[in-house]
C-alpha cells in the first residue's frame, strides 16, 4: 500500500457488511450511501489498531456497528379477525405460559402423590383436642400459634394495647366528625345559594353577595331572587322536582349545564355525608366496646360471666 498525497499515513480500504471503511492515519471514515461520512478519531490507547511498519490492521469493533442507525424492530400484529382474542402471542409469551403450566402440573402431581401415600392410621395425641371447620384446622390461641413459640399475652400488655386502641379510635372519630361538620356547612351553603370564594386550603373563606371593597361579586344563584330569603332546608330533594323542569326551559344550554353540575355536586356531598354518618356510628360502637372491655379488665364495671352468673363491681375494702 502506498500512501496518497497529503495523507497522514497509509490508507486502508475494506468493505464490510456495515459499510465501506477507510482508515487514514488514526482517523476512520465510514462511507454509506445516502449518509454523510462520519470521522471518528481513534486513539491507539482506546482502540484496537496495530501498526506494522507501513501497514495498518484494524479490528472491526462492535461499538462501530452499534453507532450506525438501524431500522426499528417491529413484531407481527394480531390479524384483524383475531383482535377479540387480544394481542398476538409471541414465542417469549408462549415460553412463560408453558413454564407456568408445567410448574402447576408438577405441584398437582406432587400433592396427588402425597395424598395417595398418606397413612390412614396415622395418629398424634394432639388430634384428640384438635378442632376443624370444613376440613380446615382451627388453632387455639396460645402455644400453637406462631410455630409453637407464642403464648398468651400478659394482662398489663393487653391493657396497654386496649389503651392504644382507644386513642386510635378517638382520633379517627374526631376526624370523621370534623369532616362531617364541614360537609354539613357546605351542603347548607350550596342549598341557600351563598357563594363561597376561597383558596380551597381551608385557611380563609370570603362570603360575598355584592361588589364591596374591590371584591368582585359572583353571579346570583340561578332560580333565586333577592326576596327569596325563606329557604326550606329540608327540601333538598326538591331541586330536581316538577318546578325545575319549567324553569330549565327558559335557561340557555350553558346555564342548564351549570345548574346540572351544581345539583350533581350537591348529591355527591349528600352521599358522602351519609357515608360519614355510618362511619361515625361504627366508630362509636367500637369505642364503646373497647371502653367496656377495659372497664371489665380493671374491675370497674359489672357484667355476666360465661356461665351466666352476674357479678358486681369490685369494691375497695373499707
Amino acid at each position: 500500500m502506498v500512501p496518497t498525497e497529503g495523507s497522514k499515513g497509509p490508507v486502508v480500504r475494506w468493505i464490510d457488511s456495515v459499510g465501506v471503511f477507510e482508515v487514514e492515519g488514526l482517523e476512520v471514515m465510514i462511507r454509506r450511501p445516502g449518509i454523510e461520512a462520519q470521522r471518528l478519531l481513534l486513539w491507539i490507547s482506546h482502540s484496537r489498531i496495530f501498526l506494522f511498519h507501513t501497514h495498518i490492521v484494524v479490528a472491526v469493533m462492535s461499538s462501530l456497528r452499534n453507532a450506525i442507525q438501524r431500522r426499528n424492530h417491529r413484531e407481527r400484529d394480531q390479524p384483524e379477525e383475531r383482535k377479540k382474542w387480544g394481542l398476538l402471542e409471541k414465542r417469549k409469551d408462549y415460553k412463560l405460559r408453558a413454564a407456568d403450566h408445567k410448574s402447576k402440573q408438577a405441584k398437582i402431581k406432587a400433592l396427588s402423590q402425597k395424598a395417595s401415600e398418606r397413612n390412614e392410621d396415622e395418629f398424634y395425641f394432639g388430634m384428640v383436642n384438635a378442632q376443624s371447620r370444613g376440613g380446615v384446622k382451627v388453632a387455639k390461641r396460645g402455644a400453637e400459634n406462631a410455630g409453637g413459640t407464642a403464648g398468651s399475652l400478659d394482662v398489663d400488655a393487653v391493657k396497654l394495647m386496649k389503651t392504644q386502641d382507644l386513642g386510635y379510635l378517638r382520633t379517627q372519630l374526631q376526624r370523621v366528625r370534623n369532616e362531617k361538620r364541614r360537609l354539613e356547612r357546605e351542603v347548607v351553603v350550596a342549598e341557600v345559594g351563598v357563594h363561597v370564594e376561597g383558596s380551597g386550603n381551608g385557611k380563609r373563606k370570603i362570603f360575598v353577595e355584592d361588589r364591596e371593597e374591590g371584591v368582585p361579586a359572583l353571579p346570583e344563584p340561578l332560580g333565586r331572587g333577592d326576596g327569596d330569603m325563606d329557604v326550606d332546608l329540608d327540601g333538598l330533594d326538591d331541586l330536581s322536582g316538577e318546578g325545575s323542569g319549567d324553569e330549565d326551559e327558559d335557561l340557555t344550554p350553558e346555564e342548564r349545564a351549570l345548574r346540572q353540575r351544581k345539583r350533581h355536586a350537591l348529591e355527591v356531598r349528600q352521599r358522602k355525608l351519609d357515608a360519614l354518618g355510618e362511619q361515625e356510628e361504627k366508630l362509636n360502637a367500637a369505642l364503646q366496646a373497647v371502653e367496656h372491655q377495659r372497664a371489665k379488665m380493671n374491675g370497674t364495671i359489672g357484667g355476666v360471666n360465661k356461665n351466666g352468673q352476674k357479678f358486681k363491681i369490685r369494691q375497695r375494702k373499707r
